[in-house]
């Protein structure tokens, strides 16, 4: 460690490999997907998601950073011994059984760094101070540049980060970039990590709609003719006054019809109409179903039948997220929750088992009531949402995860794979739209009549994968798509007659446990080297999604 230039830093996200086998709650995944799929099987889209807050802070930096996205052990000690003043590590509670280890390496290898903990696994508090030196439970760029030395209040910029999902080991559509709008959640739910993470404060990236465009346009520039992103905000669109100027941002601009996926509320998507959301771009939204009688600000608005029909009418999919475990529900009361959701047509859901984090409002409750299963919540590993941590009114902690496991297999059973869903949104927005008195809106349909066509190749062989009713529903889509987009070309025909081998390739990596961790990134900041682009290995996939969508 001699001569370590001065506050080189190395930001680091948990180490590889990922999976109960490994110590992993069954909730615990390098990729998000895994908590709203993981009964779809072969159906199961795939990419790989970094832990960008690691990113998002190292582009905030003056100081030359390096940083590793899933490494293995190895990777990680190769790197520590490259010598840096400071070592920080994002992790979250799920995932403290794969920090200790990293910080025992630090300690062995590089004795004289400082070892810096953050993520919402910071909410852990005294359990986890014995492995920082420094402790970031707020902010992370304001905290890094403090403890840098840096001017706090510099310019905010945005990362270039980009994903590429996969269906079938096939890329689907175009490489995503992600916008970073804000952090935090005034919403305060109970049992929200994010929120109360926080303290309910809403900390504003992009303050505004012109902002947003243009960190929009400014990924368009690094990746030209790129026109799908991500929003990142807790619930984007809440604030009426920045919803409306991005809505009003995009039509004074030039932009194509974008691709844009958010994370919303009822109380917030109230607040426009479905042709607004189309104009802006949106197409894919999660959105918190919770329970029925959870009674959530959030909730507050149009009700979910009207509001889920309107939006899928204008070819704009839908993730639903359920609750299961709130003291009211028994078994029937959650399986008739389940039936109103199901009679939405999500194009995606997810299940999730009321837990209390660390830090929640939900977690001073449980514990104020004894109810705290003790030995459980001691195994931070099991803070994935699968596992019951609380003793409950009328259900098990064993029933519990199995009637969870059950809504999964049973949601996947009734209305297919996503893939497909989206795509019949897409096909429902193409036909309602094209005719559309708006331009921009009628060119929204045009792109949705393309992206829903890219599905057809696969949909035939798909069919031996499905149940019965869903065979039925997977003919009458193929039908639909060639009468209102045109027969199957040349170049489709042959791709068709690829699709089954593909799918059963698919199947087989599943079963052998194939290419199913995540891909090492390794990427620079400042650093001299030629580009600070992403640098990564050939064997591997996705992390930070598991608290944080818990906490939702």
């Amino acid at each position: 460690m001699n001569n370590v230039p001065e506050n080189r830093v190395l930001l680091s996200s948990v180490c590889q490999p990922f999976g109960t086998k490994h110590g992993d709650g069954f909730g615990a995944s390098y990729e998000g997907s895994h908590q709203l799929m993981w009964a779809q099987g072969i159906f199961r889209t795939r990419g790989t998601t970094t832990q960008w807050g690691i990113d998002f802070i190292a582009a905030n930096l003056q100081a030359p950073t390096t940083v590793l996205h899933y490494p293995t052990m190895r990777q990680f000690i190769a790197e520590v011994k490259k010598g840096y003043k400071y070592v920080g590590i994002a992790f979250v509670s799920s995932t403290l059984h794969k920090m200790r280890p990293m910080v025992e390496a630090i300690r062995r290898y590089a004795p004289e760094t400082k070892i810096v903990l953050g993520g919402y696994g910071t909410a852990l508090g005294e359990q986890i101070a014995p492995y920082g030196d420094h402790i970031c439970k707020e902010e992370g760029v304001a905290f890094m540049r403090r403890l840098l030395g840096e001017p706090v209040d510099a310019p905010i910029v945005q990362p270039d980060i980009t994903q590429v999902q996969k269906l079938l080991s096939v890329p689907l559509l175009k490489p995503t970039g992600y916008i970073f709008a804000g952090l935090g959640c005034p919403n305060g739910c109970d049992f929200c990590a994010t929120s109360h993470y926080f303290d309910r404060k809403h900390i504003r990236f992009l303050p505004d709609g012109p902002s947003i465009l243009a960190a929009i346009e400014n990924m368009r520039t690094k990746h030209p003719g790129m026109d799908t992103f991500w929003i990142n905000d807790e619930d984007f669109l809440l604030n009426k006054r920045r919803g409306r100027g991005f809505l009003q941002a995009i039509r004074a601009s030039d932009l194509p019809p974008l691709s844009i996926s958010i994370f919303s509320s009822v109380k917030a998507l109230s607040q426009y109409s479905a042709s607004e959301l189309v104009e802006m771009g949106v197409d894919w939204i999660w959105v918190g179903f919770e329970g029925k009688r959870a009674g959530y600000a959030k909730m507050d608005g149009r009700s979910y039948q009207d509001l889920f029909a309107d939006l899928r009418a204008h070819g704009i999919s839908l993730l639903a997220s359920m609750i299961i475990g709130f003291d009211y529900q028994t078994r029937e009361i959650i399986m008739e929750e389940f039936e109103e959701l199901i009679a939405l047509r999500p194009s995606m859901s997810q299940f999730i088992i009321y837990g209390p984090p660390r830090g929640t409002p939900l977690y001073e409750r449980i514990t104020g009531e004894d109810r705290l299963l003790e030995q459980t919540y001691a195994d931070n590993s099991l803070h994935d949402g699968f596992t019951l941590v609380f003793k409950h009114p009328h259900i098990g902690q064993a029933e519990m995860s199995e009637i969870q496991r059950h809504l999964y297999r049973e949601e996947f059973r009734r209305l297919g794979p996503s893939a497909f869903r989206v795509a019949e949104d897409f096909l429902t927005g193409h036909v309602a739209l094209r005719n559309h008195q708006n331009a921009r809106v009628r060119a929204k349909a045009v792109r949705y009549g393309q992206d829903a066509r890219a599905s057809l190749k696969i949909i035939q062989a798909s069919k031996r994968y499905v149940s019965p009713e869903r065979r039925r529903w997977l003919d009458e889509l193929q039908d639909r798509m060639i009468a209102e987009t045109g027969r199957p070309t040349t170049k489709e025909r042959v791709l068709i007659k690829l699709a089954p081998a593909l799918l059963a390739w698919e199947q087989a990596k599943l079963r052998l446990g194939f290419n199913q961790q995540p891909e090492f990134t390794r990427r620079t900041y400042r650093t001299g080297a030629q580009r600070s682009s992403a640098q990564v290995s050939a064997n591997s996939r996705q992390t930070f999604s598991t608290q944080r969508r818990q906490s939702r």
